[in-house]
């Protein structure tokens, strides 16, 4: 027997039951969704794997692998469920083959209707305290971690003052970066390599980082947060916007900007948009990767660590 994989296979089972255990303990219901969908995601950043449906009689439907469970898990809120999870494999192409990513991982993703994204923090602290992480997080507004670290004041920033930071700070950027694209920069230079050593939720994204996300009262900045475990990313939360004109609105902006890039424009999911106004406002919905969970609470310091069969394995 190897006793590396062993080893491996019985920690993700254990992490796997603590999850459950941890949530059906708090009221929730764990759903299966479908991982072939005809519209896996509208995100600019991301890269989702195409394939076709054929039907007996020849007829073709596009469709992808889910990026994210999302999608199909909004649906079922707006069907009435109050709180539901799921464990479930996503699939992201254009992606490292090692290191910290995977084109095919594990994530587990959660929605309770009628609390907001701090109490979503609150939970996942509580989540990941069960599960034997025993370090306390801190909270930290990404406003203020731009003003100390890139003397950037995301309470009025453009293009140009984006630009200007870039040069300041030696960042090398291009005149077709949008707004998102030099954000990203700057918050991959200067922001995120600060994380190293510290264990923090970042909360409150740009509106343009944030389409999926309610708005803060003064309609800046998404009400979106990421936690960071010595450094890693291990997910992305917020209070989900319930407004089907706002979701259209973003999912077009979305659209505009994959075409730009030259990427697929899948069609907007007409019976999400639908059932988006059945949802409670609040809501709350997090996606956390299992895999990087997996690393972060064992001391792992590469995704393949935690893989019985990794993408470096299979593909070279």
């Amino acid at each position: 027997m190897n006793h590396r994989l062993h080893r491996i296979a019985q920690e993700r089972q254990d992490l796997n039951e603590g999850i459950r255990s941890f949530f059906r303990g708090r009221g929730y219901l764990e759903v299966e969704t479908p991982l072939l969908v005809a519209s896996p995601g509208m995100e600019p950043n991301l890269t989702p794997f195409e394939t076709l449906v054929l039907e007996p009689n020849k007829h073709k439907h596009p469709a992808g692998l889910i990026t994210s469970p999302e999608y199909s898990m909004k649906k079922l809120l707006g069907a009435g469920f109050e709180k539901i999870f799921t464990i479930t494999k996503v699939f992201r192409n254009e992606e490292s083959l090692g290191g910290n990513h995977n084109p095919e991982f594990s994530m587990i993703e959660w929605y309770q209707q009628g609390a907001d994204y701090h109490a979503c923090m609150d939970e996942t602290e509580a989540l990941l305290q069960a599960l034997g992480f025993k370090h306390s997080i801190e909270r930290v507004r990404l406003r203020d971690v731009f003003l100390e670290l890139a003397d950037v004041d995301l309470d009025d920033t453009d293009e140009k003052r984006l630009q200007e930071a870039c040069k300041k700070h030696g960042i090398v950027w291009d005149l077709s970066d949008t707004l998102s694209d030099l954000f990203y920069r700057l918050f991959l230079e200067k922001i995120e390599p600060t994380f190293k050593g510290r264990h923090l939720f970042v909360y409150d994204y740009p509106s343009y980082q944030a389409a999926l996300a309610c708005l803060t009262p003064d309609a800046r900045y998404g009400q979106r947060f990421e936690l960071y475990v010595n450094g890693l990313e291990l997910c992305n939360g917020f209070t989900e916007l319930t407004d089907a004109r706002q979701q259209r609105e973003r999912f077009c902006e979305e659209a505009l900007e994959r075409q730009k890039l030259g990427k697929h424009v899948f069609p907007i999911d007409e019976e999400l948009l639908r059932l988006l106004p059945s949802m409670r406002t609040p809501t709350f919905g997090n996606a956390l990767g299992i895999d990087r969970l997996h690393m972060a609470l064992k001391g792992y310091t590469r995704i393949q660590d935690v893989l019985l069969f990794s993408g470096g394995d299979l593909f070279y």
